[in-house]
């Protein structure tokens, strides 16, 4: 009798006990998945209370701190929550002051099976990067007045409800986000071909089909932080020079309207007026010169062009050239490349 009723105290004990004010990754990654009318509650369960809110239409803003209960203060190690949202993307960040946590929180994402650049040690570096299909988590440990500080910063990309165009692919800005829209069998890693002898790491999407594209990374370790995409018929990567696969012309469509094989005669239709060609002259030989003048913005779309029997031309034997006058030459120009940028 006795044993059951210190049972039923120690069960009332536990149901009014006041909340837990711990918070790991894992709680992190948990608050990612929550819907925006659900975070003050989970919050509240986890002990903490809101410091600070900012709800708009399109955007979302608040802070979260421990809670403490009465006039007691809060010993613990110094934790706040962050949130908020920005274009496609929502952002949560969780700061400690412990490092014993920070360490955890680390390796709690690598038994989760975040992918992470395994050759750098972890409790040695400023900064690591985790990732896992559309979620990024940036674990950083900065000094501050004598102070270090530790913060997990997780990134929650929208996962597109279509990929029509070409330029719906600049969505995906990682390796492991691409696999997971995409699967595996269709993302493949590679190495990109910069010059002959310089080479870099780089994601190929449908390799040897009709809508191969090559995705070019800020960061090669991670594979992750989009520098450009490729659209191509010959990809200029390692695995293709040598499979050498043969896929006919890309059919990758482009919302402007472009596409590789386009005469430089519709070229010129499609945007309405005329644009200059880098000539023989140039180390840019057969690109279009960057800049905004008609229908297509050169500056995000980059065209690099392709021209049988053209090197001897007498018109391309200047740094520069006319489109216009090109077409009226009847060089047999076409669109090779075609890069996007973010």
């Amino acid at each position: 009798m006795k044993r059951i009723l210190l049972l039923l105290v120690l069960q009332n004990f536990a149901a009014n006990r006041a909340p837990s004010q711990s918070f790991t990754v894992h709680d992190l990654v948990n608050l990612s998945n929550t819907s925006s009318k659900n975070i003050g509650q989970f919050m509240t369960k986890h002990g903490f209370v809101s410091n600070s809110s900012n709800p708009g239409i399109d955007t979302m803003a608040a802070s979260f701190i421990p809670k403490t209960k009465g006039r007691k203060s809060y010993s613990g190690p110094q934790r706040s929550v962050d949130l908020y949202q920005q274009h496609d993307s929502r952002y949560f960040i969780l700061h400690t002051s412990s490092l014993p946590e920070y360490l955890d929180g680390q390796q709690r994402l690598i038994k989760s099976r975040f992918v992470y650049d395994n050759k750098r040690e972890i409790s040695k570096e400023p900064s690591m990067l985790f990732q896992k299909g559309n979620i990024s988590i940036e674990a950083t440990k900065e000094v501050q007045d004598s102070i270090t500080r530790y913060s997990f910063k997780l990134k929650e990309k929208k996962i597109p409800d279509s990929i029509v165009y070409a330029e719906d692919l600049l969505q995906f800005d990682s390796h492991e986000f691409l696999v997971t829209y995409f699967g595996e069998k269709n993302v493949k890693k590679d190495m990109y071909y910069f010059s002959e002898k310089e080479l870099q790491k780089c994601t190929v999407l449908f390799s040897g089909t009709t809508h191969q594209a090559v995705f070019v990374w800020g960061d090669e370790n991670n594979l992750n932080n989009l520098s450009y995409i490729l659209v191509s018929n010959v990809l200029p990567t390692k695995e293709s020079v040598k499979n050498n696969p043969l896929i006919g012309d890309n059919e990758w469509k482009f919302q402007n309207g472009i596409h590789p094989g386009m005469p430089i005669r519709d070229l010129l239709r499609l945007n309405e007026m005329d644009f200059d060609i880098y000539g023989n002259k140039s180390d840019l030989a057969l690109m279009v010169k960057p800049g905004l003048n008609g229908r297509i913005n050169f500056k995000k779309t980059a065209i690099m062009l392709s021209c049988n029997d053209c090197y001897e031309s007498k018109l391309l034997d200047q740094p520069e050239v006319s489109a216009l006058d090109i077409a009226k030459a009847n060089l047999p120009m076409r669109v090779f490349d075609i890069i996007l940028y973010p």
